[in-house]
């Protein structure tokens, strides 16, 4: 029968390398004043050891899990992924870790962020869906900053970051039209979403600014099967729409299929089709997708900025952010 190996401990380490367990501490603690020949002595033993500093222990002394809870919605799409990897990534370079709670969007994810503070984490980032004022309060009161990505919110105590939607969403009108585009269709996202609720209402002002009215407009759930059904729809009525215009790029690539295979209709050359994230399966060329690159990577840099200031100042103000995206052109739209 295998014995379980046991784990070294930090008085072994101590006793090994001829120093204090305080010593190994704070060889093992960021910032910790000791010299380098000593913290040399101590990471030598504990590599001999195989010794792992205990996070839990660790954390009683400093206040600090090093955790940051993660709230996200749904997961069954490119972008939720995506974005998760470039956070997990982001923190890595505080040196923290994500504690992923799964949110759902109907109870305005107020659950699964409160859920994060059964674990004691340094913070919380809401990525998707709204926050409720009680659950605002609630996280407040317990000493937790809470950052919320994917929502423009100007209140003390919350730091927020979002895409500029309705630039976005700009940005796709005045394209298509300026290309020649006159009939032309929106396919929305949950009416719910923040993003939406922007994207959505943009787009009809400046199609309206355009003298463009939009002809139809199709009511998806950010899914491919939304998309693909939403389009035979819209691609089936009189007059057809010459583009389409997706709430993002998940729908779009439904709208492509169906177009395409379903209809046989050529794309770009009988209707354009405009996604919104710029997901890399956007770049595939079975897609070839003109989209809105929603700049994931810059925002993920900023927002580990944020988390790092709420962190040294509690009591700073708060702080909204709304970086610009782009248009990004590829074989999908005539632009």
């Amino acid at each position: 029968m295998t014995r379980e190996r046991r784990r070294a401990t930090a008085m072994e380490v101590a006793k090994l390398a001829g120093v204090s367990q305080s010593a190994v501490s704070r060889c093992f603690t960021d910032g910790a004043s000791v010299s380098p020949q000593m913290r040399a002595r101590v990471l030598e033993a504990a590599e001999r050891l195989a010794y792992r500093p205990n996070a839990i222990a660790r954390s009683l002394t400093t206040q600090r899990t090093n955790l940051v809870g993660v709230v996200m919605g749904d997961l069954d799409g490119p972008f939720q992924p995506y974005l998760f990897e470039a956070l997990t990534r982001g923190l890595a370079t505080l040196g923290k870790q994500p504690l992923l709670l799964r949110g759902d969007p109907a109870d305005g994810l107020g659950g699964a962020s409160m859920a994060a503070l059964d674990y004691q984490v340094d913070a919380v980032i809401v990525t998707a869906g709204s926050v409720s004022p009680t659950t605002v309060r609630a996280v407040m009161e317990l000493g937790a900053p809470l950052l919320l990505y994917g929502r423009a919110v100007e209140q003390d105590g919350v730091d927020s970051i979002c895409c500029d939607n309705r630039l976005g969403a700009t940005l796709v009108a005045e394209a298509l039209v300026a290309s020649g585009h006159h009939r032309i269709a929106y396919l929305a996202g949950r009416p719910t979403a923040f993003s939406e609720q922007e994207r959505n209402a943009a787009f009809r002002v400046a199609l309206n600014g355009l003298g463009v009215p939009l002809i139809a407009l199709g009511q998806g759930d950010y899914g491919y099967d939304s998309g693909y059904r939403e389009a035979l729809r819209l691609l089936g009525g009189d007059p057809r729409p010459d583009a389409i215009f997706c709430g993002n790029d998940v729908m779009a690539f439904g709208a492509l299929d169906a177009a395409r295979t379903a209809l046989g209709l050529r794309v770009p050359e009988d209707v354009s089709i405009v996604g919104f994230d710029d997901v890399p399966m956007a770049a595939w060329p079975s897609f070839a997708l003109t989209t809105i690159h929603n700049p994931v990577d810059s925002i993920v840099t900023t927002l580990m900025g944020m988390l790092e200031r709420r962190l040294a100042e509690p009591q700073a103000g708060p702080v909204l952010h709304r970086p610009a995206p782009r248009l990004v052109r590829r074989g999908s739209a005539r632009l």
